[in-house]
Formats: C-alpha cells, structure tokens, sequence
C-alpha cells in the first residue's frame, strides 16, 4: 500500500499528542513543586499556532472533523482533542493573571499615598487574582484527567491504523518518546492491540514501507530485527531481497547478486502475498539480469582495451 498524505498527518497527530502529554506532565509536576511558569503553559497551547495543542488541534480538524468519511472513532478523539486545547487555554489565561499581575499588584500596594479608588481595586483585584490561582489548581487536576482518559483513547485511536507503514516506522524510531508516555510494558500492549503478532508485525510493515519508499538500507535493517522473532522464510525472503536491494543501488553488484540467490533459493509460502512475492521475484530476475548483462559489457570494454 502506498503512503498517502492521510497517512502522514495521522502520524502528525499522534507525535504532537505525545509530545503533548510529556509537557503537561512535566509542568503539572512542576507546579506541584512550586515551579511553574507561564511560558511552559506558551508551548503547549496558544492562540497564534505556535504551539503543540493548537497545531493538533487544526490537523485533527483538517481530517476529521471537515470530512465525511471520519470513523466515530476518529470524531470521538477529535472531540476529546477539542476538549483539551479549550480547557489548556483556561489554564494559559489563569496562569498569566497569576504570574504577570500577582507581582505587580503586589507592588503597588506597598506604595504610599493611595486614594480610595485605588485602594478598592487592589482589594478587587486581590480576590480576582486568587480566585485565578484556585481555579488554576482545578484546571490542571482536570486536565491532567482529561489528558490520561485520552491517552487511554488515543491507543484504541492508534490500533485502527494497522496499514499505516508510516505510523510503524514512527514507533521504532521513536521508542524512547513511546515508551516514556506508556512505560515499557506499555508500549508491547500497543504492538499487540495492533496486531496480534505483537512487535513481529510493527517490523513487518515498517519494514515493507521502507521498501515502498526506496529506503533499502532501512528495510533490510528492520527486517533483520525480525529475524530475531521469527525463522519464517517469508522474513528471510525479504531480508536477502530488501539487502540485494541495497547493494544494487549501491553498485556493489557481487552482494547483490548473492542476496537475489540466497532470496530465490528459499521455499516461502506465498500464501495471501501472491502477487507480492511474484512482483519481488520478477524484479530479483530483472536486477540480476542487468548486473550479469553489465558485467558482460565491462569483460569486453576490458577485452578491446588489450
């Protein structure tokens, strides 16, 4: 299956989630010490598009929400995404009356000589900036709930995207993010929702996207990493195919050419991969015959030079 744009931004969305979900932890724990500050809330969500929770917010939209086509899966979650960015941007407005009036509210009234009017709006806007710093601490505590319930979503989200080669490859090159948001025991739940051959498959099809993108080295990388699961050889079919690969468009032809006979040597079974397997051979037969025929081309350029 080829990549579609489709496929691109589903990744799009579920790294800026994640992203999303380290920041908020990191300042929600922040704030439980003490430390927190206005401009980590300025990188999770704002209202100028410079931020991770705005730019998933419009890309959910552009998906799900402005087509008709959206499972109520992909509705639900771009609901919940909604959900966050408004209760975030609670939070961004609580904290910047807290952060930057708090301390010049402050100062002012240690000055002298203030009228009655004065007076009566400092007191005002003393109760305005703790009732800011109340409904700060419920935010956070109810989006850190909102946060964990869509994380929880966000694996069913996920899971419904078995073809997505490009997700795949997501995963394996960004396993640490994963497994920081999920844990380690987490991250193999989610292969397993996925597919029920667990990580095997997520190498599979990352590995199988590689290949429809040309990345040879990287396919063949993958793929070996199957070999560690597996000693099908239907995976080792394509281990010697996707290196053959590599070493072709590498102009080392002599690996090639012994990966594309080590491939055609193996009995695999072809069976619900038919035409895969037919259309790999078939180029396995082609590669190796412009090899043996340029081979034959530099014997008699070598042959007239003497």
């Amino acid at each position: 299956m080829e990549d579609t744009d489709r496929d691109r931004k589903i990744v799009e969305i579920v790294k800026i989630f994640l992203r999303s979900v380290v920041l908020y932890r990191q300042f929600y724990n922040d704030y439980q010490k003490g430390t927190f500050r206005f401009e980590e809330v300025q990188r999770l969500v704002d209202d100028k598009g410079q931020s991770l929770l705005f730019n998933l917010k419009k890309i959910c939209h552009s998906i799900f929400r402005e087509n008709d086509s959206s499972s109520s899966k992909e509705q639900l979650f771009d609901l919940a995404v909604s959900s966050i960015f408004h209760e975030a941007m609670i939070i961004r407005e609580n904290c910047y009356q807290a952060e930057t009036y708090g301390p010049k509210a402050k100062a002012l009234e240690g000055k002298p000589q203030k009228g009655q009017h004065e007076k009566k709006f400092l007191k005002e806007l003393d109760r305005t900036l703790e009732r800011a710093k109340k409904r700060l601490a419920v935010e956070l505590k109810e989006t850190n709930a909102l946060l964990s319930e869509t994380l929880e979503q966000l694996k069913d989200f996920m899971a419904s995207y078995p073809e997505n080669g490009l997700l795949m490859r997501f995963f394996l090159e960004n396993e640490n993010l994963l497994k920081e948001v999920f844990g380690p025991e987490g991250l193999e739940d989610l292969f397993s929702a996925i597919y029920k051959e667990g990580r095997l498959a997520v190498l599979q099809t990352a590995a199988k996207s590689y290949y429809n993108s040309g990345y040879y080295q990287q396919a063949a990388d993958t793929i070996k990493k199957a070999l560690a699961l597996t000693t099908s050889n239907e995976t080792r079919f394509l281990y010697f195919f996707y290196s053959g690969l590599r070493d072709y468009y590498e102009n080392n032809y002599r690996m090639a050419l012994e990966n594309f006979q080590a491939a055609k040597g193996l009995e695999v079974s072809t069976s619900g991969e038919t035409t895969s397997h037919l259309e790999y051979l078939k180029r396995i037969n082609s590669l190796s015959r412009a090899i043996q025929e340029t081979s034959q081309e530099t014997n008699k350029d070598l042959q007239g030079v003497t």
